[in-house]
């Protein structure tokens, strides 16, 4: 049963993180850093220029892998260790801007469009 929440709790349902989440949100030329910070809320972290923000990143999996680090400190500590490894999966996504529009994007820097 831990290992079906655990699954679900990574999958998210309707992820926006997807690719073609970000396919259809991140729109090269045209997205702009109010509409990403609509969809995708405070970066993490950013990057602004004297025209505008250049570059944000989002821990996408930070939130799961907390819920998912506290219900393993219930586990014994030879299977925890071992369930971490398998089940963390750390993604970020990367945003470029330019003009203040979408310049690029990538999820861990494999680009996504």
């Amino acid at each position: 049963m831990s290992l079906t929440a655990c699954q679900t709790l990574s999958s998210g349902g309707d992820d926006k993180y997807s690719t073609a989440a970000l396919a259809q949100n991140l729109k090269v030329g045209v997205t702009t850093p109010q509409e990403v910070r609509a969809i995708y809320g405070k970066p993490d972290y950013a990057s602004d220029g004297p025209s505008g923000p250049e570059y944000w990143k989002y821990y996408i999996d930070r939130n799961t892998n907390n819920l998912i680090d506290s219900a393993l400190t219930l586990l014994p500590i030879g299977g925890a260790s071992m369930a971490t490894d398998n089940m963390r999966n750390d993604r970020d996504l990367h945003v470029h801007f330019e003009n203040n529009r979408v310049s690029s994007y990538s999820i861990d820097g494999k680009p996504t469009n």
